[in-house]
């Protein structure tokens, strides 16, 4: 294998992964069955502020897990080094936790060899994009927010990644994969507006539409004025729906939350919990989305059918969860130590076949939503969230957009808004959440009796 510097920035190739991970199961030699993962990625980023770019930056992180089984004893290690002494380190302290590990009676086998379909998720341009292309791209945006009067801010990455696993037995995956993202916030001394895009290729981010957008919002918005908190027709935006979609994958889309009866689904399968219109499934292979084709116990990930038609029909599982049901894994195994359980990655929302245009002209009297944020959990079980708007909140009157509205605080229950949706967005928008890595793709809707409970001062 032809290795290169240690400072080149480039994730790993196949071959070079493959020989990490050789080496690390080797290290583990006393181990009954052990399971390496190697994360490599390069990150590079231009970040601007006041209307200037501030920031280039590019880094490489990698990390490699070690997973080792002794008998009914299990031990999970890791480490970003990845020359021969740090892999002899971390295989050393994977072997020494499983050996001070209790028993566990519900450590599933080794997951059995199967044939992983690749998926095309690398984009060649985003790998090799350079500062100064980024800096191209977001020029645009911050002369034509100046020759407005207002202040641009916002950034523009890409990634480079792959996700490496290799088994005692013998087994070997590897999946590269691109991803860009633009973001920007514009504002003024009353009011802001914003755009994001995430995308692998980053050439199809369109910056310089997104960045017009945003200053078109924080144009509209300005002297916004306060409306009283109550129940309104709400118009969200594909970000405003994907904040609150999110959300039921951690509270109870996988099988752990629902075995355990922390769950929205616990006692619910084959019931109604909300509209006929909602059908929801997670689905690596969209090819709008980020999917990995395997899970990090080397599972080929499945499309899972979790609510349709408003019938809650399934959960994710990885090889535990699914020993308990009696099933197969679904290819949704967590990085160990994986305390959630399984969980569902990619989320993706059926849509209708209305436009936003459409929605907010049949409404008579509503609010546009842009997005949330600062959005918590009230009830798990009842999947109740909280948070607010921001970057762009308007008032809706005659089927038209009239003026900014302030920030105003919602508390609502996540499959009522859905229950309640009356029209439904014909174009569905991919949203990356960086601190999960998970992502969900989601349309426009319009809904009802949408509660908002108090007015921010700005």
């Amino acid at each position: 294998m032809t290795t290169r510097a240690p400072d080149a920035l480039a994730p790993l190739t196949g071959d070079e992964a493959q020989h990490v991970l050789s080496e690390a199961l080797a290290m583990s030699s006393a181990a009954e069955d052990a399971t390496a993962i190697l994360e490599s990625r390069v990150q590079a980023l231009t970040r601007f502020a006041n209307n200037e770019i501030h920031q280039n930056v590019a880094s490489r992180q990698q990390a490699l897990t070690v997973r080792v089984v002794i008998g009914r004893r299990c031990g999970v290690a890791s480490t970003s080094r990845l020359d021969s002494s740090a892999l002899r380190q971390v295989a050393d302290r994977a072997l020494a936790l499983a050996r001070l590990t209790p028993e566990d009676d519900e450590l599933p086998p080794p997951a059995p060899a199967a044939m992983v379909a690749p998926l095309e998720r690398f984009a060649a341009a985003t790998a090799a994009c350079t500062p100064e292309e980024r800096a191209q791209a977001v020029g645009p945006v911050m002369q034509a927010a100046a020759a407005a009067g207002l202040n641009a801010a916002g950034a523009l990455s890409t990634e480079s990644i792959c996700l490496a696993l290799a088994t005692r037995g013998g087994r070997f995956a590897y999946h590269p994969e691109t991803y860009a993202h633009f973001t920007c916030t514009v504002r003024s001394d009353d009011s802001s507006g914003w755009g994001d895009r995430h995308r692998r290729d980053w050439r199809e981010l369109e910056a310089a539409p997104l960045g017009a957008t945003a200053i078109r919002k924080a144009e509209q918005s300005r002297v916004p004025v306060a409306i009283e908190p109550g129940a309104y027709t709400v118009v969200l935006e594909p970000s405003a729906v994907a904040e609150l979609v999110a959300f039921l994958a951690w509270l109870g889309l996988g099988a752990q939350s629902e075995q355990e009866g922390r769950s929205f689904l616990s006692g619910r399968m084959g019931q109604r919990i909300t509209g006929e219109s909602i059908t929801l499934v997670d689905d690596a292979t969209d090819p709008r989305g980020f999917g990995r084709p395997f899970d990090y116990e080397g599972t080929p990930r499945r499309r899972v059918t979790l609510i349709e038609r408003g019938v809650a029909r399934g959960v994710v599982h990885d090889r535990r969860t699914a020993a308990r049901a009696g099933v197969e894994s679904t290819g949704h195994a967590c990085a160990p130590p994986a305390v959630e359980g399984p969980l569902p990655y990619d989320l993706v929302l059926g849509t209708g076949d209305a436009t936003i245009e459409e929605m907010i002209g049949s409404t008579e009297r509503g609010i546009l939503v842009t997005r949330f944020w600062y959005n918590r959990v009230v009830d798990a079980r009842r999947t109740i969230v909280t948070g607010m708007t921001r970057d762009g909140t308007f008032l809706i009157e005659g089927g038209r957009i009239t003026r900014g509205l302030r920030n105003l605080r919602f508390n609502e229950n996540v499959l009522d808004v859905l229950a309640r949706a009356d029209a439904i967005g014909r174009h569905a928008e991919p949203t990356v959440f960086d601190y999960a890595g998970n992502c969900v793709i989601v349309p426009a809707l319009r809904t009802r009796d949408f509660r908002f409970t108090g007015v921010a001062p700005f």
